[in-house]
């Protein structure tokens, strides 16, 4: 092994001393690794084939050759640069400009084959001492491992390798195969361990990064999505494992209704500003509508409002309302009202969540529906996590100021379990449940406030009518026992036209 002078200067395990904060340029990491990496810091990236570990180590170099560093490409593999540049080539991020200026590509594979660690490890010495970078990726060490001839061996290389690119502050990743469960010298002696992995759960696959150890950062701890896009990696930092900041306390006096007289009054005036409530019924009862109708309220007042929906397309959302007098067309087309569609398709929770609160930041939304919240839960490849997500999502929500309504689908029929309701409506301020009511021989909506946690309401059950002519809420349900469980029953001298206008 060789003895480089400025590598006995400082610990092989200490930091540079002022601990410069090295960003990544990847999207959602640096939050993930709690600001960046440490300037001359040494970390390991592990992951199984094709898991993105060279896609996202040159990423990482190319956005620091952008910041002005200049950058190290050391490859212990045979493949040939050309063969690696032309993979990298399809990616947004590739600059080929770079290549000849501020990113100098390196074998050591002859190196390590002819004289072993000593002799790739005097390459790199006299490499960083030639051309300074400030920014290295070592690329297949598994032939470092192959090459060691003992763990002995191998850990004085890293401590060496450690040693010297702290001294000349060269930030440095190494990329190697996953060791699952095996422990390594390596990973006692870098800076940090990050794993990139995938996860199955039916015929669905989803990436997942975990940052396992990084020295000198507050990190996120657990697995966090990421996906690979032409334009490299994206990461989607888990929301329920981001700090919680405090949220402010409610002017209970400030009130947003829904345009519906009647139904505003039950609610003791509206929602408060800045609260969650959920909507809760089956399919078709008016859940939709009725969000709508909150939309379309707000945007009489000059309000900007955002509509997230996983089922109907907005040319079909628009004209729905359209046909009970509900009118939203004019606020789309000037930008009041913003419709994010998301079609049924292979989607991910945290992406998802990335992007509505992304639209709501953008739009300065006071006002906001999430159509269907069982479209974040059939998303979730960890379904276990939904409920700490969605107390996550709702509370940053809350931080934004934005009032929203959340709608959730019950069964038709009351005999089936439907857990996700319960769990999503116990983590917002306000429920109003939706129901059918069966009365000679005819299906009536009935409509009611289950729970109002920051207003007095008023706990009648009474009739929701939807027409050409819009919603309308009309006096309570007399005699009517059970209703809100679904398998109510009404007083059999209750004509049809006492029962309103039937669905």
């Amino acid at each position: 092994m060789i003895k480089d002078d400025t590598a006995s200067k400082k610990p092989a395990d200490e930091p540079a001393d002022d601990a410069t904060n090295i960003t990544t340029g990847v999207p959602g990491l640096d939050d993930i690794l709690g600001g960046g990496l440490v300037e001359g810091g040494l970390y390991l990236i592990e992951g199984m084939a094709g898991a993105g570990k060279t896609i996202l180590s040159s990423q990482i170099g190319f956005h620091r050759v952008s910041e002005g560093d200049m950058v190290l490409y050391v490859t212990l593999i045979a493949e040939s640069h050309t063969k690696l540049l032309a993979h990298l080539k399809r990616l947004s991020f590739y600059d080929a400009d770079a290549i000849s200026d501020r990113m100098l590509f390196v074998s050591g594979y002859h190196e390590l084959m002819r004289d072993g660690l000593s002799g790739f490890l005097a390459l790199i010495a006299a490499t960083i001492k030639a051309n300074r970078p400030r920014f290295m990726v070592i690329d297949g060490f598994r032939s470092a491992r192959e090459f060691s001839s003992t763990e002995l061996e191998l850990s004085q290389f890293i401590h060496e390798l450690s040693a010297f690119v702290t001294a000349a502050r060269c930030t440095t990743l190494i990329l190697a195969p996953l060791s699952g469960n095996e422990p390594h010298p390596e990973h006692t002696l870098v800076d940090g361990l990050i794993e990139l992995n995938r996860y199955s759960t039916g015929m669905r696959r989803a990436r997942e990064i975990e940052v396992h150890k990084l020295r000198a950062r507050d990190h996120l701890l657990g697995k966090h999505f990421f996906k690979i896009t032409g334009d490299g990696l994206v990461t989607f930092p888990r929301l329920e494992a981001r700090p919680s900041m405090m949220e402010g306390a409610p002017d209970l006096k400030s009130k947003l209704g829904f345009g519906i007289a009647e139904f505003d009054a039950m609610m003791g005036g509206g929602v408060v500003r800045g609260s969650t409530t959920t909507l809760i019924g089956p399919s078709g009862v008016g859940k939709t509508l009725l969000s709508l109708k909150f939309l379309e309220a707000g945007l009489e007042r000059g309000e900007r409002c955002v509509y997230f929906g996983f089922y109907e397309s907005p040319e079909r959302l628009v004209a729905k309302a359209e046909a009970v007098s509900i009118r939203l067309d004019a606020a789309v087309k000037d930008g009041r009202l913003t419709i994010q569609w998301q079609p049924a398709v292979e989607l991910a929770i945290d992406e998802l969540a990335a992007e509505l609160i992304a639209v709501v930041k953008r739009t300065n939304a006071s006002r906001l529906v999430v159509d269907g919240i069982e479209g974040f839960h059939d998303s979730a490849n960890r379904v276990e996590r939904f409920g700490l997500f969605l107390n996550a999502l709702t509370h940053r929500l809350r931080q934004f100021g934005v009032t929203t309504m959340l709608t959730e689908e019950l069964p038709l029929y009351t005999d089936a379990v439907h857990t996700v309701a319960m769990r999503a409506s116990a983590m917002t301020e306000n429920i109003v449940l939706l129901r059918y009511v069966e009365a000679n021989s005819g299906l009536y909506r009935m409509l009611a406030v289950v729970k109002q946690r920051e207003n007095a309401h008023d706990s009648a059950i009474r009739r929701f009518i939807i027409d050409e002519r819009g919603l309308r809420v009309t006096e309570s349900f007399i005699g009517g026992t059970g209703l809100l469980s679904g398998r109510g029953s009404i007083a059999p001298s209750l004509s049809v036209s006492d029962a309103g206008t039937r669905t």
